[in-house]
């Protein structure tokens, strides 16, 4: 505020003052008093208080960009292991793939081993029966 409105302000506080149109009581004091405790506050400690809120708005900016940068590496490393949980997957299913095909083929393996011994078996003891009857 320059000169002139400053003196026009104070000029007309106490014009109503000395006319009495305010009259003091408890309630005007604590009033007139609030309103010289805005007034100083604002125009003493503003540049205090905005330096304050500015550091504290630094600081959380700083947090902010920490949490992110925690943030995305968390997901780098879900995703890695994604990736890895993908592949692990993917080898246990040619391994179980390989081994189906050679349980086949050991199976296979057995039962012709199998049907050929009781084809042996069978002969042997066809041929004791009939060593038998001969005699």
């Amino acid at each position: 505020m320059n000169i002139s409105l400053r003196s026009i302000i104070i000029f007309l506080v106490l014009f109503v003052f000395s006319k009495e149109v305010i009259v003091f009581n408890e309630e005007i004091l604590v009033l007139f008093t609030s309103f010289i405790f805005i007034y100083l506050t604002y125009n003493l400690a503003s540049d205090s208080i905005s330096a304050s809120i500015d550091e504290r708005a630094v600081k959380i900016q700083q947090e902010f960009s920490q949490y992110k940068e925690i943030q995305q590496s968390t997901i780098n490393h879900l995703i890695s292991y994604h990736k890895k949980q993908r592949l692990l997957l993917k080898n246990i299913e040619e391994i179980f793939a390989v081994t189906k095909e050679n349980v086949q083929t050991i199976l296979l393996s057995y039962s012709k081993l199998f049907v050929k011994n009781f084809y042996l078996l069978v002969e042997e003891k066809l041929k004791k029966v009939l060593i038998n009857e001969l005699k």
